[in-house]
């Protein structure tokens, strides 16, 4: 037998789970009692592992398998080791799912049992210090990697346990993502200038459409001695961290927090209101937030923009641009302490969220496809509009599906170009060349 998995199609399975099962239980309590090493060395896992199989007579082409089942990630060690591999769905044991370059896929490599998907499903968590069981059957947690995980145990998922994993690979620069055609070329400039002249940006989109992905692009091309604070739950960013195979990518100066629950006794929770209320007393040059997604984290946010820390980024889930200040006016409806119970308290909140960058997938590709401006009229009762600066003129599909068409100005310059930081953050060269970008003609 070439693998302990099952295989689709395949020969029938000649272990059985609970002699596998058996081989785990002796090489974790061996390793706690007597090889400590192995817990950590591979080699001497390997080592262990082997004279515990041939102990009870066991097939040794088990060892790789085991290995990878109990230290990585069993049948989906593959499609963690594939860098264009986003997302994995397990939506029961024998039924895998990943999507690759924006196309779904069926995984040819399944679990052997349910009881192995359960078991494998807690032991991942549990490598990231999260506890699964029958009293906590839902549990979400970032793994070493950056990678986001939920585990839906038996019970709560109706037909047996379930498990997502959103892959974060790696950093991508504005360069590349224009490589891939997210948004054309000539577009990295204008980028380059947004991040440069300070704006507040919302980084929208539907799930999966690349949101984090463009935004740490952006993050990249900030100044070296920029103090950049991410509050993320779960922490998943990698910017600011160097890239051995990567040398030349830039490593912005970045801290990052990460809420924390509290333990099995109610103690020891760090909440996000904390540690944003902590932060923006630290001076940070920018706040940002992987995604706004409740009351908490649109309060905090918009705090941070009207309190003058510019340049300040987030992600947003939404469907269409314009409905970007409505979701962050209902989001701020919802804080705890009811500081935003007011129409008007909300809408000069949100006034301070300059620009839009807006991403869709179609039929797989993932586009750029509004640039929009955030701008409030003057008056007391005026809720902030949405003006589109950009848009994807769409004409069609190509090779592939690939959608045909091209980002087109519509003729409006933005407001925020006459504001006293982008002066003070562009020469007049620079600004005068951010100005012709937004010239339809």
């Amino acid at each position: 037998m070439s693998s302990m998995y099952a295989i689709k199609m395949g020969n029938p399975i000649q272990q059985t789970e609970a002699d596998l099962e058996k081989v785990r239980e002796m090489f974790f309590a061996r390793a706690w009692s007597k090889n400590p090493d192995a817990l950590t060395n591979r080699d001497e896992a390997r080592r262990l592992l082997k004279d515990i199989i041939v102990e009870i007579g066991g097939s040794l082409s088990l060892v790789d398998a085991l290995l990878r089942d109990i230290y990585g990630f069993g049948p989906l060690s593959e499609l963690m080791d594939d860098p264009d591999v986003s997302d994995i769905w397990v939506d029961d044991y024998k039924s895998i799912w990943y999507e690759k370059d924006g196309k779904l896929f069926e995984w040819h490599k399944t679990f052997m049992s349910e009881e192995h998907l359960k078991k494998f499903a807690v032991r991942l968590a549990a490598s990231t210090g999260r506890k699964v069981d029958e009293a906590r059957p839902i549990e979400d947690f970032r793994l070493l990697d950056g990678s986001r995980a939920v585990v839906f145990l038996s019970g709560v998922s109706v037909r047996g346990t379930s498990l997502v994993i959103r892959k974060f690979t790696r950093l991508f620069t504005l360069e590349e993502l224009a490589e891939r055609k997210l948004f054309p070329v000539w577009m990295i400039r204008l980028f380059h200038y947004m991040v440069k002249a300070r704006s507040n940006i919302f980084v929208a989109g539907a799930f999966g459409s690349g949101k984090n992905t463009l935004m740490n692009a952006l993050l990249l091309r900030v100044n070296r001695s920029e103090r950049l604070v991410f509050i993320e739950d779960p922490a998943e960013t990698k910017v600011g961290l160097p890239d051995p195979d990567r040398p030349d990518l830039p490593i912005p100066r970045s801290v990052v927090f990460e809420p924390r629950k509290a333990g099995v006794e109610g103690e020891g929770e760090v909440s996000m209101d904390l540690i944003f209320e902590k932060v923006l007393r630290s001076k940070p040059s920018r706040v940002i937030c992987s995604e706004c997604r409740d009351g908490t984290t649109a309060y905090w946010v918009l705090q941070a923009m009207n309190l003058g820390i510019s340049g300040s980024l987030s992600s947003l889930h939404a469907e269409a641009p314009e409905e970007v200040p409505l979701r962050l006016a209902d989001m701020l409806a919802t804080y705890r302490t009811g500081a935003y119970s007011s129409f008007s308290s909300r809408a000069g909140a949100i006034a301070a969220a300059e620009l839009i960058i807006y991403l869709g997938q179609i039929n797989g590709h993932r586009r750029v496809l509004d640039i929009c401006e955030i701008r409030r009229e003057n008056k007391p009762d005026a809720f902030p509009e949405v003006v589109p600066l950009y848009s994807f003129e769409y004409k069609g599909d190509g090779e592939d599906g690939e959608p045909l068409g091209e980002l087109k100005p519509t003729g409006e310059i933005p407001k925020f170009l006459d504001k006293r930081k982008v002066a003070m953050s562009l020469s007049p060269e620079e600004l005068e060349e951010m100005r012709r970008f937004f010239n339809a003609s």
